[in-house]
């Protein structure tokens, strides 16, 4: 049987030296790029056998995205990384069902330190790390993965959570639906003093995250024209602060 974990050596990233990255170095690795890109998967013999199909009529997925996309893996087992795989990640069970030769099988998302994909629309690197390594404000640790949307000293992240709505049916009235529906809710944080924040729905305690740097960041957004609801908006905002403010 073929090794198929290796270690990658370390590669800098590209980032202001003084930042505090979220993206682990090794997940941003060259070769580990090239492999989102490569569709020879292959099997790999250490990983566990899928699991079940759940029972009962519901509506939607469970997944980030249903679609297979090449991963390469970063585990918390001596930073091994496991490239170029066709994968899709299940944020319900916090598992990463991953297609080999001989069958999809399963990681258990506790064991996966980050992961990244590529996208095959913008052939660019979605790049995910796991939430159990942070905090919220009350000392308390997340679970599943975030998703990081600008890296820097204030990272932007998003995170993808399930919920059901159950069968409302009403049968005298001929109203509501007779099958439970998955919902998937998106929440955007940041990192401040070592606990991750969720963005505040206000545009001025979204600006006073900024500390100093409130009016600049101000500037930008009235300059540009920019919501703070909007996510191609904050990656706007974010990226322009880590990449010009950075401390």
């Amino acid at each position: 049987m073929k090794k198929l974990l290796r270690i990658l050596p370390f590669v800098s990233l590209v980032l202001d030296a003084g930042a505090q990255a979220v993206v682990p170095v090794n997940i941003r690795a060259t070769n580990t790029l090239e492999h989102l890109f490569d569709f020879n998967g292959i099997n790999n013999a250490d990983l566990l056998y899928g699991i079940p199909l759940p029972s009962g009529k519901v509506i939607g997925d469970t997944y980030l995205d249903t679609r297979w996309k090449n991963f390469s893996i970063l585990l918390y087992d001596k930073d091994k990384l496991i490239e170029g795989y066709p994968a899709r990640y299940d944020i319900y069970l916090d598992e990463l069902e991953v297609m080999g030769r001989n069958g999809i099988k399963v990681l258990k998302g506790d064991q996966v330190k980050s992961f990244v994909w590529a996208d095959s629309i913008m052939r660019v690197p979605v790049y995910f790390v796991n939430a159990k390594d942070y905090k919220n404000e009350d000392n308390v640790p997340f679970t599943g993965f975030f998703q990081v949307l600008s890296d820097g000293s204030m990272p932007l992240l998003k995170k993808t959570s399930i919920g059901i709505k159950k069968a409302d049916y009403n049968v005298q009235l001929n109203v509501g639906s007779p099958d439970d529906k998955i919902l998937k809710k998106v929440k955007f944080y940041t990192v401040k003093e070592k606990r991750v924040v969720e963005l505040p729905g206000s545009r001025k305690k979204f600006l006073m995250l900024f500390d100093e740097d409130y009016e600049k960041i101000e500037q930008l957004v009235k300059d540009n024209n920019l919501s703070t609801s909007n996510e191609d908006h904050l990656v706007t905002i974010f990226q322009h602060y880590n990449s010009q403010y950075n401390h």
